[in-house]
């Protein structure tokens, strides 16, 4: 945590909107960043009438919304989903009764909506009622595995269980943010797509985190991909001037050659000219 300060904004980012729209802005913030999050939710509620108009819009109307964060169809579902869940069960779009509740029934009342996410639900829960959780999202699941936060086997389902465990309840929310920061950082995505990337078989030491890290930052393998496409460049670039250089060079001789051919056929010529002229003509007398 201390390095990922260093690196990033220990400010939190102000979670004070209502429930509905906590769940809202939760399915806009899955897999990206708090700054895209919270425009495209601007977006969205300034971009329709309220929030009636857009549980009865298209997923195909909501979608450019989305554009910028990716997911766009899996998003419009589920915003949409949410709001229709919302106001059939309670005629209106107002969930703030929720901030009474316990966890155990919070966390009933958010799992009957089956759009949800785990990490929707449990970010839900973290900034509503101030749950000790640590809400994980794919990208965040894929940095703490590589972090050696959690296994290499752990599912999404369960890592936000897991992560809680890593840091006292007071930090969590830290943490949370910290994390979101690394994971979603665009200069390291190279590094934690564990599919081009797979964590070694013998697994991740948590000590080694803190050095990992170090390196990681200052020798991403965004930076290593650029090197070494710029010496690519500059090998293919030094190939093309030798070969222009040898083909300038045949073409240079053939053409003396020819200027070379071209003027000793015309002194062949010239020469079969005077001999002609020099010779003289035999005179009648001397054939008779």
């Amino acid at each position: 945590m201390t390095l990922l300060k260093k690196r990033y904004s220990a400010t939190l980012p102000k979670y004070d909107r209502p429930v509905l729209e906590t769940i809202l802005h939760g399915i806009c913030l899955e897999n990206t960043t708090n700054e895209l999050a919270d425009q495209v939710l601007e977006d969205l509620l300034d971009g329709f009438h309220d929030l009636n108009e857009i549980r009865v819009s298209t997923i195909s109307e909501l979608e450019p919304v989305f554009a910028t964060v990716g997911d766009a169809e899996w998003r419009s579902y589920r915003i949409r989903s949410v709001l229709q869940y919302v106001f059939d069960k309670e005629f209106c779009f107002d969930l703030e009764g929720m901030r009474k509740k316990t966890l155990e029934q919070a966390q009933k009342q958010l799992t009957r909506m089956k759009a949800l996410t785990p990490f929707v639900l449990n970010h839900t829960l973290q900034v509503v009622l101030g749950s000790h959780l640590v809400p994980a999202d794919e990208k965040i699941l894929n940095a703490s595995k590589w972090l050696g936060l959690l296994p290499a086997d752990e599912s999404i389902e369960t890592a936000s269980d897991s992560l809680k465990s890593t840091a006292r309840k007071s930090d969590a929310p830290l943490l949370s943010h910290l994390l979101r920061c690394l994971a979603t950082d665009e200069e390291l995505q190279a590094d934690f797509n564990l599919d081009k990337n797979p964590l070694p078989e013998e697994g991740v030491d948590l000590m080694d985190a803190p050095s990992r890290l170090e390196d990681l930052f200052a020798n991403p393998l965004s930076k290593q991909k650029k090197k070494t496409v710029k010496k690519k460049k500059a090998a293919v670039k030094g190939k093309k001037a030798v070969t222009k250089v040898k083909k300038k060079v045949p073409a240079k001789k053939t053409k003396s050659v020819k200027k070379a051919v071209k003027k000793t056929a015309a002194k062949t010529s010239a020469t079969k000219k005077t001999t002609k002229k020099k010779v003289p003509k035999k005179s009648s007398s001397t054939k008779k």
